[in-house]
């Protein structure tokens, strides 16, 4: 399963998708992993919120045990405000 996620950034659209990928949720931008920033970001958020996760070859990855719903609830609250959450 793939999730894009566009998030507005100074007036164009970026985005961000979601790939299952064996028994791990991967958010990658489309041009590649995530910065750093967005990378602490998340792991922040994470903890935050006490979702499990992973850091796999530097990046943020859900567990593939939590459900498509799970993942696009955090999602969407994550980038509320700044993105859409929506298949891809």
């Amino acid at each position: 399963m793939v999730v894009c996620v566009s998030f507005c950034d100074e007036g164009s659209m970026a985005k961000r998708i979601v790939r299952l990928e064996g028994n791990l949720w991967r958010i990658r931008s489309d041009y590649g992993e995530l910065d750093a920033a967005e990378q602490q970001q998340l792991r922040d958020y994470f903890d935050e919120i006490r979702m499990p996760y992973r850091l796999q070859d530097g990046s943020v990855c859900i567990l593939g045990s939590v459900s498509w719903e799970a993942v696009y609830e955090i999602l969407e609250h994550f980038n509320y405000g700044r993105a859409e959450v929506y298949p891809f």
